[in-house]
């Protein structure tokens, strides 16, 4: 949970300082979008993500389980807001 919190804190940080920042980067025509997945991402090691990766694709925990079980609901709720 730890690791979860710290990464959350340091995104909402990031992601202010490139608010402030918007006007600029939307100027020089940056791709908002890949921008906040990149700093989203930053603070996780490479290892950590192959493995829960990994884990996620494999479906076998519970915690997996509920990842993709939340996806499809997002993705369920997206379709009736068509």
């Amino acid at each position: 949970m730890q690791m979860v919190t710290t990464t959350m804190v340091n995104s909402q940080k990031l992601w202010m300082v490139v608010k402030r920042m918007e006007p600029h980067l939307i100027r020089n025509q940056a791709n908002m979008e890949k921008l906040l997945k990149m700093l989203m991402i930053h603070d996780v090691s490479s290892g950590d993500i192959k493995e829960l990766w990994s884990e996620f694709e494999s479906n076998e925990t519970y915690e997996a389980k509920v990842a993709h079980a939340i996806i499809r609901l997002s993705d369920q709720i997206e379709m009736e807001r068509s």
